[in-house]
């Protein structure tokens, strides 16, 4: 992307100016990850086991106590999956702050949300999703941002004049739908397709005891529908991605041991599984109650309770549209930073469920672990394809429940 190539030269640059060569701030991981799948998989040239080494290396400096540049860059080799081997520039993004008004230009990522099992209102950038099928990991995004802090609070501005498509599996990656994607071949609602601008605004106001966030986007959507082309030698879905118009709202609250978490959008012009254009808004709210020094100890517990509603039900094009999470996050406050975090993800209308584990542990300051174990109902098989929805779309990886360990050195 002639984008990025660009960015890169920027930095490159910055590298010989002599008032800015002595201090660079240089961080890195290198991380090996192995996936075990105890069930024989699905679908031909799918394997058991997964490995892949990953690098993520940050170089940050601050040219003066207001200007600053970040720069990072990430690559995954995988050695079953060649659409998981990837690289992304996570971060290029300098930084002009002042007390009145920050001005940011290059690659960034921008986190919107509040709640535990998803993010609705998270839009920014688009989701890697070879890295995790929680969407949590992001690629980066080229935008200019305005902030304007507020005397309670904050108002953003981006405008975004380059598309990033979605990551998917590839043939032979678990955790891939059936048909594929084909990923060489996106279609785009709008004729610009991926340089069409974007923008969004956020406004957000902080509380004595909680904050209240508004957001609107309006531009080439990151969730894609799906087409499958009548006219191909082989069967594959073609990613379309449409022009939308969203609102959102985010919400916390806290009181005492209790937090309240609240996330709703509508959208607009957003494709639903069958291709029809479908307005909807969707809701995602609940609570997190802490334990505090559990047993008289140092170790704190949370209790975590979330309800998730898609209004398009049935046709929505999401495997959460009306589900109950519960869930526990147990953090030991040791020398290790421990923490273990448990949710269970279940379908009001079905038996279809999901279960999910995280263990993350340091040692060291330059180790760190990861376990995480997913798994996957066995969700029941539609008759035909026009009987897919969202309630069995789980069934296209009904055999990818995994455990996942990844070993990280930071230097």
């Amino acid at each position: 992307m002639r984008i990025f190539g660009h960015t890169l030269v920027l930095i490159l640059l910055t590298l010989f100016f002599p008032f800015a060569s002595w201090c660079w701030e240089f961080e890195g991981e290198l991380s090996g990850q192995t996936r075990y799948f105890p069930y024989s998989p699905a679908y031909p040239g799918q394997k058991s086991q997964n490995q892949s080494i990953a690098i993520e290396l940050s170089a940050y400096h601050e040219f003066t106590n207001s200007v600053s540049l970040e720069f990072i860059p990430f690559y995954r080799y995988d050695f079953q999956d060649d659409e998981r081997s990837h690289g992304d520039i996570r971060k290029a993004y300098a930084l002009w702050a002042t007390p009145r008004l920050e001005i940011g230009l290059g690659i960034n990522k921008v986190f919107w949300g509040v709640t535990e099992a998803i993010h609705l209102v998270d839009i920014i950038n688009q989701t890697d999703l070879v890295e995790a099928p929680d969407q949590e990991e992001k690629l980066g995004q080229a935008m200019l941002s305005l902030s304007f802090p507020l005397s309670t609070g904050l108002l953003d501005i981006y405008v975004m004049p380059y598309f990033r498509e979605r990551t998917f599996p590839g043939e032979e990656g678990r955790l891939r739908s059936s048909p594929r994607f084909d990923t060489n071949n996106p279609i785009y609602e709008h004729q610009d397709k991926d340089h069409h601008v974007d923008w969004a605004v956020r406004l957000k106001q902080n509380f004595a005891q909680g904050e209240l966030a508004l957001s609107y986007f309006e531009g080439t959507g990151r969730d894609p529908g799906l087409i499958t082309p009548v006219m191909s030698s082989e069967q594959l879905l073609i990613p379309y991605y449409p022009q939308i118009k969203q609102v959102g709202l985010e919400a916390q609250y806290i009181k005492d041991e209790w937090l309240w978490k609240l996330e709703t959008i509508y959208r607009k012009g957003q494709p639903n599984l069958h291709f029809e254009v479908e307005d909807y808004y969707a809701t995602t709210g609940g609570f997190e109650y802490n334990i505090y020094s559990i047993f008289a100890t140092t170790q704190d517990l949370g209790i975590i309770v979330e309800g998730i509603y898609d209004q398009r039900s049935d046709t929505a094009l999401t495997f959460n549209e009306e589900d109950v999470v519960l869930g526990a996050r147990w953090s030991l406050n040791n020398l290790n930073s421990t923490e273990l975090l448990a949710l269970w993800i279940q379908d009001i209308d079905t038996s279809a469920h999901n279960f999910i584990l995280e263990l993350s542990t340091e040692f060291g300051n330059s180790i760190a672990v990861t376990v995480e174990a997913w798994i996957f109902s066995e969700h029941s098989r539609p008759d035909s394809s026009s009987d897919i929805g969202a309630d069995n779309l789980g069934y296209l990886i009904r055999r990818d429940d995994y455990l996942q360990i990844e070993i990280g050195y930071y230097f």
